[in-house]
């Protein structure tokens, strides 16, 4: 992990993972033992060597000492002192751990349940070739944003097959790595229409009035189904990533921090005029949510069964990136022949 301080995806994740937690109104014992730690920094407010002590934690000085023996990994590669990348995002050193853990894998022989936390990596080229590692390896394999998990309110599902004209997410936070969630949670309802994901083929930035142009009818849908009470308005500037997918399909993610903190979800649906709204529920503060994605690491280190598609990580990842060199580039569109991931979900 990268740190272990408070409120970090370390704390919300481990102190689960270690005291059990509740979810759905139901107590959920610890399944798995934790027994090793490696960890990147030990900032003043560091929480691993106290949790180390208490629940007879091994404090590791590699990630190759940390993995030996064990039956699955979780990698937290979020929060911590890093600097940001030419695009903006955080230059966290998931790439670096992944190489390292594969690199034991190789000469062990052995492959073991492996959880990556959030996106693949801050470069394509990082993220496309963990992606390729764990097909050539054959690792059971876990990664991705919290927010595909959690409540829906109100209740919302699409049955596989759907068909939709325009989608559209409102997120919140730092655009670099908060618009993520958006776009996975975008990602996880395009993914499943008729025919399953066929790519992405631009994505582009926008910013300022230029936001507010986009799918007004949807925007308003998905704004009336805030839970959490929203921020004071005071102008924070609007933005926005648009994607255009190769069969056609149109959404966007639109970052509107003087609007929401709830994570929001609009849909028209073909031959349906009336939009399908709902928020995609986090507790901001209890961080209740994450019972989800606790639970499903327990599940992949019990079962060594995919709880998701990788490659729903994989192309979220793509947007966000091509989304930030649409910024830097004054928001032109940006091509990407890259994305052209097929998949569908459940597997066909």
């Amino acid at each position: 992990m990268n740190v272990y301080t408070p409120n970090s995806h370390a704390d919300v994740f481990l102190s689960r993972l270690l005291d059990g937690y509740r979810l759905n109104g139901a107590w959920n014992s610890p399944r798995l033992e934790t027994v090793a730690f490696y960890v990147d920094q030990f900032p003043y407010n560091d929480m691993a060597r106290e949790q180390a002590a208490e629940y007879g934690i091994r404090i590791c000085k590699s990630v190759a000492e940390a993995i030996d023996g064990v039956d699955a990994i979780a990698v937290i590669g979020e929060h911590g002192q890093y600097p940001r990348s030419p695009l903006g995002n955080f230059k966290y050193p998931r790439k670096r751990y992944f190489d390292e853990i594969t690199q034991v894998f190789e000469r062990s022989g052995r492959v073991i349940p492996l959880f990556n936390d959030k996106y693949l990596a801050y470069e394509w080229a990082d993220a496309r070739a963990m992606y390729e590692r764990v097909r050539d390896l054959g690792i059971p394999f876990l990664c991705g944003s919290t927010l595909p998990w959690t409540w829906r309110r109100p209740p919302l599902e699409f049955a596989p097959g759907m068909q939709f004209d325009e989608l559209i997410v409102i997120s919140c936070g730092d655009l670099e790595e908060h618009a993520y969630h958006g776009i996975e949670l975008l990602q996880s309802a395009a993914e499943v229409r008729r025919g399953g994901e066929t790519g992405v083929a631009a994505v582009r930035y926008l910013e300022g009035v230029e936001v507010w142009k986009i799918a007004p009818e949807l925007r308003k849908a998905a704004l009336a189904r805030r839970i959490n009470p929203p921020p004071e308005d005071h102008g924070a500037k609007p933005e926005a990533f648009l994607v255009r997918y190769a069969d056609g399909l149109r959404a966007a993610i639109l970052h509107l921090n003087s609007k929401t903190r709830d994570y929001l979800f609009a849909a028209r649906l073909r031959g349906n005029p009336r939009a399908q709204a709902t928020c995609f529920y986090i507790g901001l503060y209890t961080h209740a949510h994450w019972g989800f994605l606790v639970r499903a690491f327990e599940d992949l280190a019990l079962s060594r069964r995919e709880q998701m598609p990788v490659e729903r990580t994989l192309v979220a990842n793509g947007i966000l990136l091509a989304g930030l060199e649409s910024r830097r580039k004054g928001g032109a569109w940006i091509d990407t022949p890259h994305l052209d991931v097929r998949y569908s979900w459940p597997r066909a």
